[in-house]
């Protein structure tokens, strides 16, 4: 009878031990479920919102100043990058500071076109795009027309001009041919009082166009350059005749680009220059 008693006290303690176990188990299941039956269901519920909040970006591209890429103006560009070099108060060989028009000068003779094509792709020790590789190309137009218009130059607002006319020219609007007979009396050159035929006979105004384009080097800044009105330098050049000096404009000559680095001259709008800078400075073509 003991031995009967002892085996079902063992056998209920093993039941108790078991079932004990087994609601565990149990337990420990139904919480697991509990705790994660809330995010399954968020997950499903929200699985676009939650894709597009790991995909957005962390935030817009700025340039180190607050501005975005692509929004900065010609000013606040040079003075973040090109002011490193081109600054007024810096000694970087070759490099034309800002406001000089005497190194500027021969620059913007060349056209906004090349002085864009130097700038994009970097000539001698300047790099792309100054360094700054970032930047568009709508921004380094605006500051290589704020550069060169500080040093003498007259490119229109590139945010303004038609692509066609900035590649052409630094101011296509000033350099377009007049019609015949529209010039405003005021600008009469005076070089039709001296007998300069070739202006009113082609329609071209000279003097327009020498302000648009010849103006930055032979305004009288640059050395070794017949300034206008100068008719000591202009006397040598002048005795060649004006065929010669028209075929120097027209084809380039030593320093001088063709047609002073606007290809979008007209031959007759640089003749009419030429013999406008010629009759100003003691000609009478």
């Amino acid at each position: 009878m003991k031995q009967l008693r002892d085996s079902k006290a063992q056998g209920s303690a093993l039941f108790t031990l078991v079932s004990g176990i087994v609601i565990a188990i149990a337990v420990i299941y139904f919480l697991i479920k509990l705790a994660g039956s809330g995010s399954y269901a968020d997950v499903a519920q929200s699985s676009e919102t939650a894709t597009q909040t790991r995909i957005q970006p962390v935030g817009q591209l700025t340039l180190g100043d607050g501005i975005p890429v692509g929004e900065r103006k010609g000013d606040q560009i040079f003075n973040k990058i090109c002011i490193q070099c081109h600054g007024a108060d810096k000694s970087v060989p070759n490099a034309p500071k800002i406001e000089n028009n005497g190194e500027w000068a021969p620059r913007i003779a060349q056209g906004f076109d090349t002085l864009f094509q130097h700038a994009l792709n970097g000539f001698n020790a300047m790099p792309a795009k100054g360094g700054a590789a970032d930047l568009t190309d709508q921004e380094l137009k605006r500051v290589i027309t704020y550069m060169a218009n500080k040093s003498g130059g007259t490119f229109p607002d590139p945010d303004a001009a038609a692509p066609a006319d900035q590649a052409a020219s630094g101011n296509a609007a000033a350099s377009a041919p007049a019609a015949a007979g529209s010039a405003p009396a005021a600008d009469a050159p005076k070089a039709e009082d001296k007998g300069a035929a070739a202006p009113a006979a082609s329609g071209a105004d000279g003097k327009k166009v020498f302000e648009a384009t010849c103006q930055a080097c032979h305004g009288g800044a640059v050395p070794g350059i017949p300034g206008i009105g100068k008719k000591d330098e202009w006397a040598s050049r002048i005795k060649q005749g004006k065929e010669t000096l028209h075929k120097h404009a027209l084809e380039g000559f030593n320093a001088m680009p063709a047609k002073g680095g606007n290809a979008g001259l007209s031959d007759d709008e640089v003749k009419a220059a030429v013999d406008y800078m010629a009759n100003q400075s003691g000609a009478k073509f």
